[in-house]
Formats: structure tokens, sequence, C-alpha cells
């Protein structure tokens, strides 16, 4: 059967659009009236939330070689990594800059974010294809992304492993059984993994699979392709395990979208939210379950704090950690927006975007938060926008632990910190600066143990 027009049931249609693309014609969206907690609320508890579920507590205490408590020591307690994953999807399009606009746009990027993605698509129009043509398989842009994310010490997200979509499948896989599809799915998979290596920690193992058919089924292809979840598994199980043979120490997540809000009269954002934990049940049944489930948080408009945060609960009862995987706050058919001028809407898009990225860090189950693409950061020259400076207020400032404190006169300090990686820095008895490394992790409050 042939692929269906992008746009059939919709009594209007904004245009064709490449099959795996239709989610383009969001203007189709209704409002969600069933959470309706106020804005200011959510916000405050998510604030609060972060508070409870992203801090612990450290006690410090000095003493000379005797034992005896020491007053009066001059500490700087300083958070040195975050463990919450804060990730940017750089953008292809260094070609269009100044040797001098990458170098300030990689130091930016690289001081804001502590992960990145490096994309794999079998075959897209939009980014380099691993293969194409069959047999002749580019990987070099994928490789790049890799070395650019290790040379700043950023954690690499590779994405993505499978994607069952027409775009994302090399046409000369047509010409194959299922039986031989399967197989080069297998081989792509594998090797992809292996040139990742050990500079690969994180991948997006499955694409879209709530929406697009399985690999028997996507030469049939009808979006919104709902599958029965028995049949995702189809493809699914196996790619799992291939993956964990690849590379059993990697983070292996799914990704989806359409999950906070749809715009298909055919099935709802709540629906969507359903299968996915049905279909992460059964994962868990058969062996194969993956290390975490992300959400784009991008098709559909933005969305209200109370959706946002509802989503996420829904999500959360499949008892995997979160990851936000690809969000964005594009600004074209926001209603709201249209009469501000340029200053407002900026003013309005920073608010969107810290208020997700609050809401997010303030879910206990959240783990990964990875904004795609970097225009909203830096400029064409490569300068810092207002959009970074903001994000760099929450994500550095306020939500990274930097304290300067003087011990008591039991010698100790405490206070609570953000889970990650820590520095303790004081002079010892010659006057000499010293550091002291220790992680803090969720549920384990830190006691140290210091002698001068």
């Amino acid at each position: 059967m042939a692929a269906a027009p992008a746009c059939w049931l919709l009594e209007q249609c904004a245009g064709p659009v490449i099959d795996g693309e239709e989610w383009r014609n969001d203007i189709y969206t209704s409002p969600d009236t069933t959470h309706r907690t106020p804005h200011n609320e959510v916000i405050a508890e998510s604030r609060s939330a972060i508070e409870k579920h992203r801090k612990e507590n450290i006690l410090i205490r000095f003493t000379d070689a005797d034992g005896k408590p020491l007053s009066g020591v001059k500490t700087t307690v300083l958070q040195t990594t975050s463990r919450f994953d804060w990730g940017c999807s750089k953008s292809g399009n260094d070609v269009h800059r100044s040797e001098e606009a990458n170098h300030r746009r990689t130091k930016h990027l690289a001081e804001l974010f502590n992960c990145t993605t490096a994309k794999c698509y079998w075959d897209e129009r939009w980014h380099q294809p691993i293969e194409h043509v069959e047999g002749k398989r580019i990987t070099t842009v994928f490789e790049e992304e890799v070395q650019w994310g290790k040379a700043n010490r950023l954690r690499v997200k590779g994405h993505p492993l499978v994607w069952t979509v027409r775009k994302a499948l090399p046409q000369w896989l047509d010409k194959y059984d299922y039986t031989t599809q399967l197989k080069k799915l297998e081989q792509h998979v594998r090797q992809m993994i292996a040139i990742g290596g050990t500079d690969v920690t994180r991948w997006d193992l499955c694409n879209e699979m709530l929406w697009e058919p399985s690999l028997r089924h996507y030469q049939q292809r009808r979006w919104p392709h709902i599958e029965h979840t028995d049949e995702i598994l189809t493809y699914l199980e196996p790619a799992m395990h291939w993956a964990r043979e690849a590379n059993r120490h990697a983070i292996y997540s799914l990704n989806d979208y359409g999950l906070e809000k749809t715009y298909r009269p055919e099935i709802t954002a709540e629906d969507q939210r359903k299968r996915y934990v049905e279909l992460v049940e059964k994962m868990k049944l058969r062996g194969c379950a993956p290390d975490a489930i992300g959400t784009q948080a991008h098709v559909a408009g933005w969305y209200t704090p109370a959706v946002f945060r509802h989503s996420l609960n829904d999500l959360a009862t499949a008892g995997l950690p979160l990851q936000i995987t690809e969000f964005w706050a594009h600004t074209n058919k926001q209603n709201q927006l249209e009469k501000l001028n340029s200053r407002q809407k900026q003013l309005a898009v920073i608010a969107y975007i810290t208020d997700m990225y609050t809401i997010a860090f303030g879910h206990p189950a959240v783990q990964h938060f990875t904004y795609w693409g970097d225009e909203q950061f830096v400029d064409t020259e490569g300068n810092k926008t207002a959009v970074y400076d903001a994000l760099y207020l929450l994500i550095r400032k306020q939500w990274m632990t930097n304290e300067q404190l003087t011990t008591d006169a039991s010698g100790t300090l405490s206070l609570r910190g953000f889970h990650g990686n820590y520095q303790i820095q004081y002079l010892n008895n010659r006057n000499e600066k010293i550091s002291t490394n220790f992680i803090l992790e969720p549920n384990h409050p830190v006691k140290i143990k210091i002698h001068i």
C-alpha cells in the first residue's frame, strides 16, 4: 500500500510534508483544558521539588593531627560537574561561520552544557546519511560530532540507532526480504556502536516507535501508524539485545513525541503515554527493558506548566528514568506571540524555556534534558544570546553548588549541595592550597573528615 498524503483525515492541509515530518502540521492543536493548575503554582512547586530531590546533605569536619577540632578554617565547597545531563544538539552549520565565530560558539556551548548529541541516521535528508548507497557507509560527520564532544569534555549521546520511518531507511533495503532487512539493521546498529566505542555513553536506541510502523510494515506506512506494542517488539526486542551485546555499559533510551499534546483526531497524548508505559512493561517482562524513556517535548506548540508536569508524571509510572530529548521553543504558530514586539517575544521565549527546564529539573524521574539545536544560545557570530544568559544563570549558577564557608567551634561545616562531583578547597598548616574530591549522590549524605 502506498503511503497516504501527510494530511489525510485533516479538514485542512497546511501543505505536503515528508513522511516522518507530519508533526510540522501542528497548527491543528486544541488546548488541553484538563490540567489547570495555575502557572505560578506549578513553577513554585517545581522549585521546592528541586531543593528536595536534587540536593543532599554534606558534613565536613576539620581536625589537626591529634584529632582536635579546627575552628575558623576558611573553605570553598565547589561543585565541578553536575550529575544531571544538560544537553545541546549542536547544529551542523559550522561552515557558515568564521573560524573565530566557531571558536566562540564552541567555548560558550561547552561552558553551559555538559552533554551533546552525535547524529547517525542510516539515511536522512537533512544530515549526512550513513549508508544512502548500499555498502558505502559514511560516518565522517558522526565521528566529528563525537570527537567535538570529547574534546570539549561533554558526555556524548548517539541518535538514533533504529528509526523505522521511510525517510530514515535506505531505499535499497526494499529489495530484500524481511529476514535480510532485519539482519541489515542489526549490522548497522552494531557498527555504529562500535564506531562510537567508549566515547558514546548514551544512545537513543529507537526513535518514534509509537507513531511509525514496525520494520516489516514500513512499506505499508499510513501515518499515524499505530502498531500494537507486541508488533513494535518484533524489531525493538532484538535491537536492544544487539545494543547490549555491542556495549553493555552504555545507557539506551527510547525516544518519542506527541506525549504532551497531539493534534490528531485518531489518538491523544494520553493514549500515547499509556502505550509507552505498556511497551516498557512488556520489555521488562521480556528482559529487554531500556535504561530510560524520552520525550521530545516540542510537538504541537508550547505547553502549559501543568500539562508538561502531568505528562512527566504519567511517563514516570513506567518506573524508568526520564529524558527530555529534543526540546525547542520555536515561535512560529504561537498565536500568543503574534502581537508582541521583538523584545517582548524574546522575554516570552526566555520565560517559556526557563519554566520548562525548572519543571523538568524539579521532577525526580528526569535525568537528562537536551535542547535540539543551538540557535537560541549563540548568534551567527558565535556570541551569547539573552536566552543563553538566562539558562546559564539556572544551570551553572542557581543549580550548581559553590559555597565559601568557615568551620564552627566544633571544626565542622554543613550544607546541602546539588548532586555531582565536588572539590573541597582549603589551606593546610603550611598555608598551601589543598583540594579534596568527593561525589555527592542521591540519597547518600556525605560525611568527610579532613586532617590538617
